[in-house]
């Protein structure tokens, strides 16, 4: 797709717009100009290139309006048909799942929410700025990357330990107000995602979000636990306070296990810090880098009060290890003494074809038993490889059932150096040799089967000498004795 609807209908309407009266919204499915000054040749040249591209980058219909005349064919109008006239520019998005645009800042603000920003998405702006991305969203300028971000671990729902009496201030998410990477450049663009992040972010933090007098409070769980105000925050807030507001939520809710106990070591430790007179969120600049230090801390200690049942479960871990590494040693042993059994037993059946060996038994029985060794070798490999087979496979489900109920603290990375890597390294030897184990056994089979198979009898040869005439062969024979004196 072509990169340039959005920003020649931005700039198009950038100088339509300055007309007296004229003015532009935009949702996240339409966009829309009123009150433009009429046009000249060279004007409903530009609003018809726009429609053109509009229908062939595939990003949507470009409709004009006149006041009098309704609606109007820029390409095919005259000036004199529009003169004295203001018109109305409408454009109805394309979007598809997973992609959408806006062509001003004002609508890329105004469609941000819990349910647009819950649903992943690659946002196009029509204006120059870096890119940025969260959990869910990814904003780059126009022609960027049409893919969402791929769904990464999902974190914990705020509304879960946030008791949100107005039903609106919590997001649903925490997710796709934290951004991913580090911070952009500035930019219109990431400042009005900043402001709607910080306001999001903040009221994950409190324990409570109740109406209050004549707004609204929050109530932080902890030795002083009055409500605090909450007052409108001023402008340029968010640009300082978004990264200690990031590191906070993601410290809590970044994480599965332990949210809860996280998220009251935050809230005891802001009350305890919280000044007097401060309002919310303003005050969270001052007693939020402190709170979070002390609560990181208490956590510490709290991991440290476990420290006996993680021992505990990281020994019984340690002795499951030790149990499953010697089974894939044992297995790769069983295979090495199946192997020199059953060539023992092909040797056996070797003997048998012996000259000596022959005379005592006869052709067709020894034929049966070597038939029936080669079954049986091949038998016993099958049997072995399935059932060492089955049985790692038995033992990869009951590793991750044992990951998820009884070792979830440990993280990613850490599971697989102290569990996946050694047992990984235990079956490398076992897999290692099972393709030359394999080979052996074919070659004794293959021998095995070609011994069995009965050798061809000779064909009788006839007596040649009586046809060819030929002289026969000398034959002994023996002359009677004669005494001497006798009648011949």
């Amino acid at each position: 797709m072509s990169a340039g609807f959005g920003p020649y209908l931005a700039e198009l309407a950038d100088g339509l717009a300055r007309a007296p009266g004229a003015s532009v919204t935009e949702t996240a499915t339409h966009w829309r100009l009123d009150g433009a000054a009429s046009a000249d040749a060279a004007a409903l040249a530009r609003i018809a290139e726009a429609a053109r591209l509009a229908t062939v980058e595939g990003c949507g219909s470009l409709r004009v309006y006149a006041e009098v005349a309704g609606e109007v064919d820029p390409a095919a109008c005259s000036p004199e048909d529009v003169a004295e006239e203001t018109l109305t520019l409408v454009l109805a998005k394309f979007r598809e799942p997973g992609w959408c645009y806006f062509l001003t800042v004002a609508g890329f603000e105004g469609a941000l929410d819990d349910a647009f920003a819950a649903a992943p998405c690659a946002v196009w702006v029509a204006m120059d700025f870096a890119p940025f991305a969260t959990a869910t969203l990814s904003v780059t300028p126009w022609g960027g990357p049409k893919e969402p971000p791929a769904p990464g671990e999902r974190t914990e729902r705020p509304r879960k330990y946030v008791r949100d009496l107005t039903h609106g201030h919590t997001p649903s998410e925490v997710g796709p107000w934290l951004p991913t990477g580090p911070l952009p450049a500035d930019s219109a663009v990431f400042a009005a995602w900043r402001g709607k992040a910080a306001d999001r972010l903040a009221a994950c933090l409190p324990s409570e979000i109740r109406p209050f007098e004549d707004g609204l409070a929050v109530v932080l769980k902890g030795p002083r636990s009055s409500p605090v105000p909450v007052a409108p925050a001023p402008a340029g807030w968010a640009a300082g306070a978004l990264p200690a507001l990031a590191e906070a939520a993601g410290w809590v809710y970044g994480q599965p296990r332990e949210t809860e106990a996280r998220f009251q070591f935050l809230n005891n430790h802001l009350s305890i810090g919280w000044r007097e007179g401060e309002t919310w969120p303003i005050g969270l600049a001052g007693a939020l880098p402190g709170g979070l230090a002390s609560a990181r801390e208490a956590y510490a200690f709290h991991l440290q009060d476990q420290s006996k049942d993680a021992l505990k479960t990281l020994g019984d871990l340690r002795k499951a290890l030790q149990d499953e590494v010697a089974r894939a040693q044992t297995a790769t042993r069983d295979l090495l003494s199946a192997l020199w059994r059953d060539l023992g037993v092909a040797g056996i059946v070797l003997a048998l074809r012996s000259p000596a060996a022959a005379q005592i038994a006869s052709a067709p029985t020894l034929r049966w038993v070597t038939l029936a060794t080669a079954v049986v070798l091949v038998v016993s490999l099958v049997v072995t490889v399935l059932a060492n087979r089955r049985f790692n496979r038995l033992a990869d489900e009951g590793r991750a059932q044992w990951r998820g109920r009884l070792y979830a603290f440990l993280p990613d990375a850490e599971w697989d150096r102290l569990v996946e890597g050694p047992i990984r390294d235990g079956r490398r030897a076992y897999h290692g040799a099972l393709p030359f184990i394999i080979l052996l056994y074919g070659a004794a089979v293959l021998y095995l089967l070609v011994l069995s198979v009965p050798s061809p009898s000779p064909p009788p040869q006839a007596d040649t000498a009586s046809s060819s005439g030929a002289m026969p062969p000398y034959r002994a024979f023996r002359v009677p004795y004669r005494m001497p004196g006798s009648m011949p």
